[in-house]
């Protein structure tokens, strides 16, 4: 009797598991008004195992009447029963969640300059670039540091390095200035007029 135990204990808490994972109907019920009253999209995972991300129409009793997407594109109404919901979740008022992109503003080559030459490291903050503009700042610091502690003799031989890492540090500026605006033509953040509201969106211009 006791092997019968223990051959039938796995089925058991894994039938005891997918039960405490499945929602009341009250449950459901309750975050569907709450996604209708704030016009929001969810995501539901169904009794047969399938993942809907929807939008409320219209809630009654025991069903429900959505608009989900079946695909990445495709959008269609639909009417299930509360009792079909094994679990649900908000997903906000855009069903694809923001996130932060590769995008950067497009900067002024001028002003990068007019920053860099008399503050080594200046330019590339401007830019966004901290690591290579405390870079350049250590390394400057440095050479006025050894050239002041090792005297007038010595002295002149760092002035030759200072200005050749003055000169490539200008000339990486300008390539990175240029690649920054060179993607920020190809790429725009803006949003598309949907049926309910604006959506965030992302267009890409491929120049070849």
């Amino acid at each position: 009797m006791r092997w019968r135990l223990w051959v039938w204990l796995p089925a058991i808490l894994l039938v005891a598991r997918g039960a405490e994972a499945t929602m009341e109907t009250e449950e459901v019920r309750s975050l569907l008004q709450e996604m209708q009253a704030e016009e929001a999209w969810g995501e539901a995972v169904f009794t047969d195992g399938r993942v809907r991300s929807l939008r409320v129409q219209e809630l009654e009793a025991d069903s429900v009447a959505v608009v989900e997407v079946v695909g990445a594109l495709q959008e269609r109404e639909t009417a299930y029963a509360l009792a079909e919901i094994r679990t649900l979740r908000t997903l906000g008022t855009h069903r694809i969640q923001a996130r932060h992109a590769a995008y950067r503003q497009p900067k002024s080559g001028l002003l990068a300059f007019l920053l860099e030459i008399p503050v080594p490291g200046a330019g590339y903050f401007y830019i966004g670039e901290h690591k290579q503009g405390l870079a350049l700042m250590g390394l400057t610091v440095t050479a006025v540091g050894m050239a002041i502690l090792t005297g007038e003799d010595t002295a002149a031989g760092w002035v030759p390095l200072s200005a050749w890492v003055k000169i490539a540090s200008l000339f990486h500026l300008r390539d990175q200035v240029q690649t920054i605006n060179k993607l920020a033509k190809n790429v725009e953040l803006g949003g598309l007029p949907g049926r309910e509201s604006t959506v965030p969106a992302l267009r890409l211009k491929l120049d070849f």
